[in-house]
Formats: C-alpha cells, structure tokens, sequence
C-alpha cells in the first residue's frame, strides 16, 4: 500500500488500472477494484472530492421530480442506492423528513405530488424509509410555523437520507486504501503514451511537491467530472498522436447552495421557484440549513471562473426562499457553496438534461460520464466491469458486500487531533483541505479561521513545511473566505 503524500516512490509504478479522477465515482471505482483484487492507483489533481462531490444538496436520493420524466428506472436504482449507501455509512448518512407544502396556483396540483409521493414509496419497496402522508394546512403549520400561511393548502410529507458529502468521499477513498490502492492527490494527469504489452504510461505532475510520475497500467478510466472531455481528449489524443479530438459528450451546469442557520423545526422542504418553476430544497445539515440549486449551463471543460457563484444567482435563491419561509429568509447566510454537475450532452434545456451515466472506450482508455452522487457504485460497477472484460477477468462476477465504511473522526477533538488525524489516515495535504473537507471546522461562526492557525501549525510540522509555506497555505484560506463573504455582501444589497 502507497499513500502519497511526501513518501519516496519508484519513478514507475505498474497496476491493472488508473483511475484519473478523485471524485466520489473514481473512488467508489477504486474501492471496487481493489475489494476485488486489482492493483489500483487513483490520480486526483486537487482534493478528494475537491469539486462537485463537496458541493452536493447533501443528499442520498432517489429523485422525485424525475418521475415527472419518466425515469422510473434512475429512481428506483437511485433509491436501492440511497438504502445501501445509508448502511455503508450509517455515521454520515441519516433519514431525514421532507415537507412539501401544496401553495394555490402551484404549477404541479396536490393530487399529481401525491401521486408522485405514492409512486416514489412503491419504487422504493422494501427499501422505503417511512410512508408518505398528507396533511393540511393548519397540521402543515403546526409542524413548520415559519411557512409563509397565504395560500397554503396543504402538504405532503415523505423520507429522503440527509449526507455529508465530501466526508463520505473521504471514508470511500480510506476504504479504498485498506484494500490495496494507491491514491495520489493534487497530482494532474498531463498525458499518455503506449507502454507496450498493451499497456498505458500515464504521467503525472504532483502540483504540491513538484517532479513527474509516471504509472503504467493495463487499462485508464477518465473519471474527471464536469472535465471529463478535456481529459479524455489529453489522454487519448497523445496517446495516440494525430488522433482527431474525441467528440464532447459532457453539458456541465453549475449549481450553488446558500448555508444558514436552521431555518426550519427539523423538517426538510421540497419547494418550487414561483420564478421559473424550478425545484429546490432546503436541506437540514449539522444543525444548519442548506439551501439550494441554481442550474447555470457552463463550457466543456469549466474554467475556473464557471465554478464561482455569481451574484444573481445568490439573489434568485434568497427571493424564492423569502416567498415560503418570509422570516427566516432574512438571517444572514453562513457560507455559498458551488459545483459543477457532470451532465450528459442532450437536447432541451440544461434542466432537463439526464442524470444517467454513460461509459465509453477508446481503446485501453475509458471514461465514465454523468450520473449522480448516490448511485456511486452503480457507476463504478459499471465502469470496472467494462475493465474486467478487457482484461480478461469477467468469468467472476464482482464483489461489493455492503461492509461499513471507516469512520471519520468525531468534531468533538481538539482540532490538533483533527489536523494529525487528516494528515496521517485522510490524505489532507492543504489547510483548506482540513478546515472544509475533513471537518466541519468551516461551519463555526468565525468560518474556521482561528482553527486554520492551529490546522496550519500541525501540517507543517507533519508535512515538513518552513514558515515561508505556513503562512501562504494560511493565508490562502483567508483569501477564498474573504472572496466569498465580499461576494455574499454584494448579493445581499438591494439591486
């Protein structure tokens, strides 16, 4: 077993398979192989989960308003998914109930809602969480007082499971590890090249320590994301020289989510934008409420200026949110987050585009695009089941037993032991990487910036790092807080 993160390795290492992509779906792939005795090695070139995997609406789901689609199919996988991520997780992943308030004038009437609800728990089967109900107005009001009472009919309740994303990202890739894979993070793939024997050179750049590395294997899966058309065409067009560009299959959309103090009595909502009719949630999250998404098409790949919020967006969210919860809506937000979903191409609008996954082959090189953050090991099922044909090990069928993930370490430590503990057993390399993506230390009034000092002090020491590098992983992390707060005091003026 390998872990980067300031060890010496070999100039080449040899596996049956790269995984080139740090996500939840080329971990979830890396997991899988290696339970099932591959060699695997997974080249992330930021965090784990550093993109849309951390900027999820936290939940594991079966998509209710897919049914308005027809895709039965999506759901009912989806929702066999959400139950036995709920027992690979149990500490990160918990039910949640949803209220769904029926407005007069709502484009969708009470009884097509509970229709949907009444099909959402047949899909689910044994599998359900709890029944759905209905209830009226006056019940709807004694259980969320908040909502705003003009035109409230009624509402529908019904179960969901409420996650915490980037944390079970995390326990997937140490999952991974303790099976045998190697993980290498903020190291970027820059290319291919034939190794002979039908296997692929992979080099990467680490973009932390510096140097190249180079890893043979006998098959690659592009599990890049929202960028999975930029790496595949690197991949496959040096690979093989003069090649013509693969043909894009990715329709990337951004979405975002406002963070405030509990806004409801414990109960999530399901609720339609009066705007554009668009659903969006307001999630209960670490004692917090996330709210959210927006959908704002991007370029395939993003720049980094597609993945920032922007300012109307913040104000679309907050407008629809004061339409149903008028007080509430006017606490000031804790924090914004934003992501970049890995859409499939399709025709309509970028709303209706299919959250199905695809996987494609050229040649030794495969790449997986699309799907959703709870049918995560459908997806590596999938994609690595395609590797095992092509290399010749698909007389055995694929072994996934539904074992608990490794816990993460509990918020209630002193944060030095959350700092070495992230080091030594969860790949952090960055303070950000800690204070956001190991820990809810970003979420506590002062968004973790005394706990950055102490985080920054452990990782030096851990990592080796002089003063000069302390104080800009420090003030990196003061430099996005400071970003994201001027761009949430922008959205807040009037326009």
């Amino acid at each position: 077993m390998t872990i980067h993160g300031g060890a010496i390795l070999p100039r080449v290492n040899s596996y049956d398979l790269v995984v080139v992509g740090g996500g939840i779906t080329g971990l979830g792939i890396a997991r899988l192989a290696a339970r099932n005795g591959y060699t695997v090695a997974v080249i992330e070139r930021g965090d784990l989960a550093g993109g849309a995997s951390s900027a999820s609406s936290h939940m594991l789901h079966g998509g209710l308003r897919y049914l308005e689609h027809g895709r039965y199919r999506l759901v009912r996988e989806s929702l066999r998914e959400r139950a036995a991520v709920g027992h690979l997780a149990p500490d990160l992943a918990q039910p949640a109930r949803f209220l769904l308030p029926f407005y007069r004038g709502d484009r969708r009437p009470p009884w097509m809602v509970r229709t949907g609800l009444f099909l959402y728990d047949t899909l689910a089967g044994r599998a359900n969480l709890a029944p759905h109900a209905a209830v009226p107005a006056n019940a709807a009001m004694a259980l969320e007082p908040d909502l705003a009472p003009a035109g409230l009919i009624g509402a529908g309740l019904y179960s969901d499971m409420v996650m915490d994303d980037v944390r079970l990202a995390v326990s997937v890739a140490r999952d991974a590890i303790a099976s045998g894979a190697t993980i290498h993070t903020w190291t970027d793939a820059s290319g291919a090249a034939p190794a002979g024997d039908q296997r692929v050179e992979v080099r990467a750049r680490d973009a932390l320590g510096g140097g190249e590395r180079r890893l043979v294997a006998r098959a690659v899966v592009n599990a890049a994301g929202p960028w999975a058309d930029e790496v595949r065409r690197r991949l496959v067009c040096s690979f093989t020289p003069g090649a013509a560009d693969p043909p894009p299959i990715m329709r990337p959309s951004r979405g975002i989510h406002l963070i405030f103090p509990a806004l409801t009595r414990g109960h999530g909502l399901l609720l339609t934008a009066r705007s554009d009719g668009r659903v969006f949630f307001v999630v209960p999250f670490a004692g917090m409420s996330l709210v959210g998404t927006t959908e704002v098409e991007v370029p395939s790949p993003p720049a980094p200026r597609d993945l920032r919020p922007d300012v109307e967006e913040i104000r679309y969210l907050r407008a629809e949110l004061a339409r149903v919860l008028p007080r509430p809506s006017q606490a000031p937000v804790l924090a914004v987050t934003s992501g970049v979903r890995p859409l499939l191409a399709a025709p309509g609008g970028v709303g209706e585009a299919p959250r199905e996954h695809r996987v494609i082959e050229d040649g030794p090189i495969l790449t997986i695009a699309g799907g959703k953050y709870t049918t995560f090991r459908v997806m590596a099922h999938d994609a690595l089941a395609r590797v095992a044909a092509r290399l010749g090990r698909n007389a055995r069928p694929l072994v996934d037993p539904i074992a608990p993930l490794p816990r993460p370490l509990g918020p209630d430590h002193p944060v030095e032991k959350l700092a070495e503990f992230a080091v030594r057993s969860e790949l952090a390399r960055r303070v950000e990487d800690v204070v956001r993506r190991r820990t809810r230390l970003w979420l506590t009034p002062d968004r973790g910036r005394v706990a950055a000092g102490e985080v920054a002090t452990v990782m030096a020491k851990k990592l080796g790092w002089d003063e000069a590098r302390r104080r800009d992983e420090l003030q990196r992390y003061h430099d996005a807080l400071a970003d994201e707060e001027r761009l949430v005091r922008r959205a807040w003026e009037e326009p």
